[in-house]
């Protein structure tokens, strides 16, 4: 019951981020909204398939192929717009964990690999790393303005909370509020409203 409640206030909260991406997207006639809505879209039918499976077989996906596809092209538009707003050639930090973090990504899915499919993970290994290293390169040059910085503090917060939210669910079972992949999931849901001012203040400079 619990676990259907955190999807429904997820779901909500990205409908409510891809709405206002959607329309700053058609206001100012701008890439990087455009972007951003494409990856709250895309976040929110994953979300969306995985909700209506639970309620309808009473039971999480055996076979998230739907969700995972949706989930990796979040993250791929997710990529591309932290590309946009700093380029690469525009990017001199040199920082070790942003070099390591692909190395993270991948040891992190040969321990997810041991309770899920072997090719996902290594999808989402490939993804993340990418994403860790963008985000993680973008942060620690001090060249970058301090709103493109905050756009990239943004994409590093969801990307640990989705690495505690799935090492949640290898530890902890049960649909209990005592379960901390619950809670790990609200966090996330609200890690999403960050990425709006960010983006905001990324734009305008």
């Amino acid at each position: 019951m619990i676990e259907s409640f955190e999807n429904t206030f997820q779901i909500v909260v990205l409908l409510i981020c891809t709405n206002i991406a959607v329309f700053r997207a058609w206001k100012y006639k701008s890439r990087t909204w455009t972007l951003l809505s494409f990856f709250y879209g895309c976040f929110l039918l994953g979300d969306i398939y995985w909700l209506l499976y639970l309620v309808f077989m009473g039971q999480t996906p055996q076979i998230s192929v739907v969700s995972d596809l949706s989930w990796y092209a979040a993250i791929v538009f997710l990529y591309f717009l932290i590309r946009h707003i700093s380029p690469p050639e525009q990017v001199k930090s040199r920082s070790l964990l942003a070099w390591l973090s692909p190395g993270f990504a991948f040891v992190m899915a040969l321990y997810y690999m041991q309770r899920g499919e072997i090719v996902s993970n290594l999808i989402y290994a490939g993804l993340m790393g990418l994403l860790l290293h963008a985000s993680l390169s973008r942060l620690t040059d001090k060249g970058q303005t301090a709103p493109i910085r905050m756009v990239a503090g943004a994409v590093l917060t969801l990307c640990l909370l989705e690495y505690a939210l799935w090492t949640a669910s290898c530890i902890w079972e049960g649909d209990s509020p005592l379960n901390p992949y619950i809670w790990i999931d609200f966090l996330l849901s609200i890690s999403f409203l960050l990425l709006i001012p960010a983006t905001q203040k990324a734009v305008e400079t």
